[in-house]
């Protein structure tokens, strides 16, 4: 199964790709939040270094968040447009599953959404086992009493693309992939009032 996926949800945009076994991902350096200007030349340049074309991947994956509001925006965007055009399957990879990826038992993965505020997610047993996802404060998390995962950059490559793999097997693909947000946007919240 030939695999590219993006994940545009944090500062660092992450593009890999596993084409006929080989495994090849571009980074973007710390705090460039330019994705939309990198994505289609890491995409290209990804897909060169393992002598492909976007014909031959089968399958797309974006990480669809939570993360940055216009960050999701740019990796869903693209993602989507490469299954529509080249009628691919594709499939949406949750962050907060990436964060715990491989971990077992239950504990909680957290991204600092800022301002004392987290997106979390807590898990039974592995990340098929979804108990909640919200947005919570520093505090919340602390009352929970099992262990706090924090997402680190750059995001793991290798971990991505094996989700999205497992998501495919199982046949988890979306026909209208779209962003996973937990809480409005700040201009959303300002004009609102909150």
């Amino acid at each position: 199964m030939n695999i590219l996926a993006v994940d545009s949800t944090t500062e660092r945009l992450l593009v890999a790709a596993e084409i006929n076994g080989k495994y090849f991902e571009k980074v973007s350096d710390e705090n460039i939040k330019r994705h939309n200007g990198l994505l289609l030349a890491y995409v290209d340049e990804v897909l060169a270094s393992l002598g492909a074309e976007l014909s031959d991947v089968d399958i797309f994956a974006a990480v669809c968040g939570p993360g940055s509001f216009t960050g999701i925006r740019v990796g869903v965007a693209a993602i989507k447009a490469f299954a529509l055009a080249l009628g691919k399957p594709a499939v949406a990879v949750d962050s907060l599953s990436l964060i715990g990826y491989g971990k077992s038992g239950d504990f909680i993965t957290a991204i600092d959404a800022r301002n004392d505020n987290y997106y979390a997610a807590m898990f039974s047993g592995s990340v098929e086992n979804t108990v909640w996802e919200k947005s919570v404060t520093k505090s919340e998390l602390s009352s929970y009493n099992v262990s706090v995962t924090y997402q680190s950059l750059p995001v793991n490559g290798r971990d991505l693309i094996a989700l999205a793999k497992e998501r495919a097997e199982k046949g988890l693909f979306e026909s209208n992939l779209s962003p996973v947000y937990l809480k409005k946007c700040q201009a959303e919240r300002m004009k609102d009032g909150e």
